[in-house]
C-alpha cells in the first residue's frame, strides 16, 4: 500500500510563538502570520503567542480565544531601540502565564519562530508539559557589520544580552569570521538544539544548520495563505516597471541597486525604466538622496514610497513587471519571492544560493552594480524575456501553495511527536 501523508487531527492545537513585534511586518513576521492562517485553514486550532502591541491588540479583538487563529499576547515593558524588538525576559511569571494558557487551551505542539526570551520561555514550558517543540529558523545569516576594533566587546554584549533575556547560554561554536556574527548565529543554534525538529524555509540554510550540528532539519518554503489567482504577463506595455521591497538596510544592498538602476536609466531612452522602492530603515535618507540627486531636473523615475501595508505591497507588485531582490549571502527564503510569484511576477535576484522557486522562475543577474545595470538594460530592450519569466514564475508558484506548506508541516509535527492521523482514503 502506498504511504499516505499524515493529516493534522481536526482538533490539533498548535501554539505559534514569535518574539518580534507584529506592528512591523518584516519577512519573519509575514511568514509567521501566513503560517498561522494556513494551519487554521487546514483544520488545526492555532494560538498565536506574541508580544502585546497595537497590532496584536487589534488582532486579539478580531480573533478572540474562540476564533481560529486566536491571539495570546504578552505584556511588554520595553522595546530595544532601533530594532523594534520587544524585550521579554524568560522569567517565572512569564513561564507561569504560558503554562496556564497552554494547559487551558490544550496545546499539543509548540512551534517557535524566533530565538529570544518569549521563545525560550515557551520551550521551557513545553519541556515541563512534555510537548514537542518545532523551531523555524528565519535567518542563520546574522550580519552585525561591526568595525573589527569593537568586535570583542560587541560579541560579549551580545552573549550577555542573550543570556539575560533567555536564561540560557549562547552556543560557543565558531559560526562566522566575525565574533559578533558568530555570537548572533550561536543564539539561533542554541535554540535550534533545544527543538525536536528544526524547519528551514530554504535548502541552503538547512545545509548550514546541519553543518553546525543540528541533526533534524526539514525544508519547508514560506507560503502564501491563498493560492495564486494572477495571470502571467502576455506583453510589456510602456516603461518596464520594477519594484524593490524590503528593509532599507546595508545587508539588503538597496543602495547598490539604486546605483545600478541609475546607471541603466542613463543608458536607456528617458522613461524606459521605472523603479519603485518600498520599505523603511536606517538607509532611508541615503536611498532618497541616491534616487533623486540634486540637479536642475527632477528624477521621478525612481520613487521611494516608504513602508506600505501587505495588501498595498501586493497591489504594487501586481502592477509591476518585475520584482528585485538584491541581498547577497544574507537572506534565507525571502517572503517577497512568495509575494511576487503569487502575482505571477518574476524576481531579478543576485544570490545564486537562493533556490526555492527562483531556480525555476527567477532571473539571476550579476551582483555588482555594473552587472546589475547591464542586466536591467538587457531586460528593457528584450521585454520578451520578462514575459517568459512571468510564465515561469506562475508555474513555479506551486511550491509556495498553502496546501503544499500544510502537508509538509503535518509531516514535521508527526516527526516531532505531535498527534496526527492519516487522511481518509
Amino acid at each position: 500500500m502506498p504511504s499516505r501523508t499524515p493529516r493534522a487531527t481536526p482538533d490539533l492545537k498548535v501554539a505559534l510563538v514569535c518574539d518580534y513585534s507584529l506592528d512591523y511586518l518584516g519577512g519573519a513576521q509575514s511568514a509567521f502570520l501566513d503560517e498561522a492562517r494556513i494551519l487554521a485553514a487546514d483544520g488545526a486550532r492555532v494560538t498565536v503567542v506574541a508580544p502585546r502591541t497595537k497590532a496584536s491588540r487589534r488582532s486579539a479583538a478580531a480573533h478572540p480565544a474562540t476564533e481560529n487563529p486566536a491571539m495570546l499576547d504578552v505584556d511588554v515593558r520595553r522595546v530595544l531601540p532601533g530594532l523594534d524588538l520587544p524585550l521579554l525576559r524568560n522569567r517565572p511569571q512569564l513561564r507561569r502565564r504560558l503554562r496556564e494558557e497552554f494547559t487551558a487551551r490544550g496545546i499539543q505542539v509548540v512551534h517557535v519562530h524566533s530565538e529570544f526570551g518569549l521563545t525560550a520561555a515557551a520551550i521551557d514550558v513545553a519541556r515541563e508539559l512534555g510537548l514537542p517543540v518545532v523551531h523555524t529558523v528565519h535567518t542563520f545569516f546574522w550580519q552585525a557589520r561591526m568595525p573589527a576594533v569593537f568586535e570583542p566587546i560587541a560579541a560579549l554584549i551580545t552573549r550577555t544580552f542573550a543570556r539575560c533575556v533567555r536564561s540560557h547560554p549562547v552556543s560557543g561554536t565558531a559560526l562566522a569570521p566575525s565574533a559578533t556574527d558568530s555570537a548572533l548565529r550561536g543564539m539561533t543554534l542554541s535554540t535550534a538544539e533545544r527543538a525536536d525538529v528544526v524547519v528551514s524555509p530554504s535548502a541552503h540554510q538547512a545545509d548550514r544548520l546541519r553543518a553546525a550540528g543540528v541533526r533534524r532539519v526539514a525544508v519547508i518554503p514560506n507560503a502564501a495563505p491563498e493560492a495564486t489567482q494572477a495571470e502571467p504577463l502576455t506583453s510589456v506595455e510602456g516603461p518596464v516597471r520594477l519594484v524593490w521591497v524590503g528593509r532599507l538596510a546595508p545587508e539588503k544592498r538597496v543602495l547598490e541597486f539604486v546605483r545600478a538602476a541609475r546607471t541603466a536609466q542613463a543608458l536607456l531612452r528617458p522613461g524606459a525604466l521605472s523603479i519603485e522602492i518600498i520599505g523603511d530603515g536606517p538607509l532611508r535618507r541615503a536611498v532618497e538622496d541616491a534616487a533623486d540627486p540634486a540637479g536642475p531636473e527632477p528624477r521621478p523615475d525612481i520613487l521611494v514610497t516608504g513602508r506600505l501595508s501587505r495588501d498595498e505591497v501586493r497591489a504594487r507588485v501586481r502592477r509591476a513587471h518585475l520584482v528585485a531582490l538584491t541581498s547577497l549571502g544574507f537572506d534565507n527564503q525571502p517572503v517577497v519571492v512568495v509575494e511576487a510569484f503569487t502575482e505571477a511576477r518574476s524576481v531579478v535576484y543576485v544570490d545564486a544560493d537562493l533556490r526555492e522557486g527562483l531556480s525555476e522562475g527567477g532571473i539571476l543577474v550579476p551582483s555588482d552594480v555594473a552587472g546589475m545595470a547591464e542586466a536591467l538594460v538587457r531586460l528593457v530592450r528584450q521585454p520578451s524575456d520578462i514575459v517568459d519569466a512571468s510564465r515561469r514564475a506562475h508555474r513555479a508558484a506551486a511550491v509556495f501553495s498553502p496546501a503544499h506548506h500544510a502537508e509538509l508541516l503535518r509531516r514535521v509535527y508527526a516527526d516531532a511527536g505531535a498527534p496526527v492521523a492519516a487522511p481518509a482514503r
